[in-house]
């Protein structure tokens, strides 16, 4: 194993890696080899752009690079393989939370209508995340069919403690 870590989340604006992962710590299984093992770099980007047409061994030495300078154990690479996944997770702009804000004003403004989930709320959670955020939708729901908007505002703000669990 690489490191007994499931993920390694790099957030900053150093590397356009985000997160590395390592299947082998998802697992326990006699099957796997104990000489080596396999990572997963993901690196967002938009299809067509530079970072997305990049070859296999550039990509490799982003990687590697990112992750020397990280402080990470360093990878022994043998070999490379490149997957591209069009559409797996939102790629946000810099700054894009000022204009999430309007968005979400204008939505509070609409009657009868609330967002929750992953794509309603910009909160990227695991699935058992987002079936919390609909009970608690619910139990905003008054007995004469109201919303309870100072119980969903409680409740959105408990959302922000989630963790995502990989």
């Amino acid at each position: 194993r690489w490191t007994p870590y499931d993920a390694h989340y790099l957030p900053g604006p150093g590397t356009p890696v985000t997160r590395i992962s390592e299947p082998t710590n998802y697992r326990d299984s006699a099957d796997d080899p104990a000489d080596r093992s396999v990572v997963c770099a993901e690196i967002p980007c938009t299809a067509g752009d530079e970072l997305w047409n990049a070859d296999d061994s550039t990509l490799s030495r982003l990687v590697h690079d990112a992750v020397a300078s990280t402080g990470l154990p360093p990878l022994r690479r043998t070999a490379a393989q490149v997957r591209r996944l069009p559409h797996v997770y939102p790629v946000y702009a810099r700054g894009f939370a000022d204009r999430l804000a309007g968005l979400e004003a204008w939505a509070a403004g609409l009657p009868g209508v609330t967002t929750l989930g992953r794509a309603g709320l910009f909160a990227h959670d695991n699935t058992h995340h987002a079936m919390v955020m609909a009970l608690a939708a619910v139990d905003c729901l008054t007995a004469d069919g109201g919303w309870d908007e100072t119980r969903w505002a409680a409740a959105r703000e408990r959302f922000r403690a989630h963790v995502v669990e990989d």
